[in-house]
């Protein structure tokens, strides 16, 4: 089974993913996914302690980038072939899904694109940090298309952090220019690929349409 949540935030939000998988009979042969602002991966010491909870658990967490991690951090651990796409490897339950890449987990074959803008940097008035690679730059637009193209542009699901521009649009989402070249890029892909759902975070709203789901404060399951 995998089971999706989103913006864990670290510590913040930790107790509420206890409480979402609480009661679900997960085992070492499933996979949770986080969708984004993990907080996994966060300070040299604090996320220490919230990695051990990770561990701690039966199933195997893979997480993608969204605009809240530590990407110094995140960067200097080492890539390699996981899924059938590139990883960082965290340690031997925790794996970072890279921007563009195509996996295949549990026999489901899954498009990633991380990333995503602190609409804080805008206010300058925040104490959070951010780093400038929360943003994917160009060479992670064209190793997204090269992937694609391999994959004949057919998934089952597209994971990513922010939703694409049309989906945005009915989330009423407030768009910023900084963040639009990412969710119009990712229209680009909703509108060329096909895949049976798509499923996002990011936006703190949970609601469903036709072909996405945005996640905030509930578990999603796929691979009934």
């Amino acid at each position: 089974m995998i089971y999706l949540v989103a913006d864990i935030h670290g510590h913040i939000r930790l107790s509420r993913l206890k409480e979402l998988l609480r009661g679900q009979q997960i085992s070492e042969r499933d996979h949770l996914i986080i969708l984004g602002d993990a907080g996994i991966v966060w300070s040299r010491t604090e996320h220490k302690e919230v990695q051990a909870y990770y561990e701690g658990l039966p199933l195997t967490t893979l997480f993608l980038d969204g605009n809240h991690e530590n990407f110094d951090l995140l960067e200097e651990y080492p890539i390699l072939l996981r899924f059938g796409g590139r990883v960082h490897k965290v340690s031997d339950k925790i794996y970072h899904l890279m921007r563009g890449e195509c996996y295949i987990v549990e026999g489901k074959r899954m498009f990633v694109f991380g990333g995503g803008f602190s609409q804080k940097k805008l206010t300058r008035t925040s104490p959070v940090c951010v780093w400038e690679r929360e943003m994917p730059d160009e060479e992670e637009y064209r190793n997204a298309e090269a992937n694609l193209i391999g994959c004949g542009r057919s998934v089952d699901y597209i994971l990513t952090h922010v939703a694409p521009k049309t989906v945005a649009d009915v989330l009423d989402c407030r768009l910023v220019k900084e963040e639009l070249v990412l969710n119009t890029f990712l229209e680009g892909i909703r509108q060329t690929c096909d895949f049976k759902r798509w499923y996002f975070g990011h936006h703190h709203k949970d609601l469903d349409g036709r072909d996405w789901s945005a996640i905030y404060d509930r578990l999603i399951k796929i691979g009934d």
